[in-house]
């Protein structure tokens, strides 16, 4: 981990280095960003989610909810490999901090991780009738 920022919402934002060489002084710039998010019923306290089954949510998804963010350049200059990392990892800070840092955030997005895995149950759904699996949309 090269860096850890604690956000205005309270979570931790982590940052890693996974750069690695590849072959003949070229290399696989790889920056990764990393927020664990606790599926706590706080997060939907307001009116509007007052019918959210927190237990479904925490049992399909389990206690914790993780974002990441992965950017990679491959190939590149052993001389150039520190600008590329800075650059990846500036990018993401000025066009993701501020969306990162909403008090929303976390609900969000363990809705959004919620919504994706009622989805991928449903699209692999077995129809028992002809034998075959049939997906559901």
């Amino acid at each position: 981990m090269i860096k850890q920022t604690k956000l205005d919402n309270g979570l931790t934002l982590e940052m890693f280095d996974l750069s690695r060489q590849v072959a003949g002084g070229r290399w696989l710039v790889s920056f990764e960003a990393r927020i664990e998010v606790r599926v706590k019923p706080e997060y939907f306290v307001d009116d509007s989610y007052t019918r959210i089954d927190l237990e479904g949510i925490q049992a399909l998804l389990g206690e914790i909810v993780t974002y990441r963010y992965k950017k990679e350049r491959n190939f590149i200059a052993e001389s150039e490999k520190d600008t590329i990392f800075k650059v990846l990892k500036e990018r993401f800070l000025d066009t993701t901090l501020c969306y990162l840092s909403s008090p929303n955030f976390p609900r969000r997005l363990i809705l959004r991780r919620y919504q994706e895995a009622l989805s991928q149950q449903r699209q692999s759904f077995p129809d028992a009738r002809c034998g075959k699996l049939k997906y559901y949309h």
